[in-house]
């Protein structure tokens, strides 16, 4: 009887603590978004690699009610690319253009020319604190992870290899998953040269998760870095959306655009760009919700 294999995190020491990894099987996750989305194969694998880059980082958050936010505008056809995750690993995401075609020029699909190079990859970490921090980097390719190892590198001050990968073939995800491999402070020069001297070994990280599985690829890709497993966590594509959470956007828009809504539209749609849901408001709703809003205060 054959298994599934499960999508996981994996946070690994190295070297005796003088490097760490955080290692990603993220195959149904992406899965899910592109039947979401109904992504092409570019979008899939843009979308994807934001993804599994998106849910690593949000398994370093601390705080149970803390996220991170990646968006992505390098000025190509795909448009943004946006993905958030929670500290539970639970992530979401879209693409501007889920459509989007180009013609193949080698092996690989043209994700940096679909996503551009032109713009900024920008990180948003909700730490529930009074504001945000907020990072940015100019894009180095378009290709995504090499834009996530610049943010680590110049805005986190954290040197970083990173690799992601999506491979999709007959419509369907085969793999997909993610490495990211940090120095920590006090690194020897030895442990700096054997990770400099492994990058090319994590390059084709979704044709390793292809053949290994998440478990499988510990050794295959580390095994000479010494690693060894501290946690693991799940990671999944879910969306927190909820009708109350879309009427509580609706009251920030203030009194006077709601009026508007129900005397010139008579209602309201609202989509949840990550889900696809879409929540339905007739005018009774909304002057309920005006009426309800007024009385406690909440309308500007």
């Amino acid at each position: 009887m054959s298994v599934m294999n499960q999508d996981g995190i994996l946070h690994i020491s190295l070297l005796e603590g003088q490097a760490r990894a955080i290692l990603t099987e993220s195959t149904q996750v992406v899965q899910r978004a592109k039947d979401i989305h109904g992504l092409s194969k570019i979008a899939t694998a843009a979308l994807g690699r934001t993804l599994t880059a998106t849910a690593m980082m949000g398994s370093m958050l601390k705080g149970r009610d803390e996220s991170v936010t990646a968006s992505i505008k390098g000025g190509g056809p795909i448009g943004t690319v946006l993905a958030v995750s929670g500290a539970d690993c639970s992530v979401k995401g879209y693409v501007d253009n889920p459509a989007i075609d180009l013609p193949r020029t080698g092996p690989k699909l043209p994700v940096g020319a679909a996503v551009g190079k032109s713009g900024r990859l920008s990180v948003i970490k909700d730490l529930r604190l009074r504001e945000p921090y907020v990072g940015q980097v100019n894009l180095v390719s378009g290709e995504i992870a090499e834009d996530f190892a610049m943010y680590f590198t110049a805005s986190e001050q954290t040197p970083s290899l990173v690799s992601l990968g999506v491979l999709v073939s007959n419509g369907k995800v085969e793999s997909a998953g993610g490495l990211i491999v940090q120095l920590m402070p006090g690194a020897s020069e030895a442990a700096i040269r054997s990770i400099e001297a492994s990058a090319g070994m994590f390059m084709d990280i979704s044709g390793t998760m292809k053949e290994y599985h998440l478990d499988g690829a510990v050794n295959q890709l580390l095994l000479h870095l010494q690693p060894q497993v501290l946690e693991r966590r799940d990671v999944r594509y879910a969306c927190d959306c909820s009708r109350e959470r879309v009427e509580r956007a609706l009251i920030t828009l203030g009194a006077e655009e709601l009026t508007d809504m129900i005397q010139t539209q008579h209602g309201a749609q609202v989509d949840c760009h990550f889900c696809n849901k879409r929540y339905r408001f007739t005018e009774d709703n909304l002057k309920a919700l005006l009426a309800a809003a007024s009385a406690k205060g909440e309308l500007k």
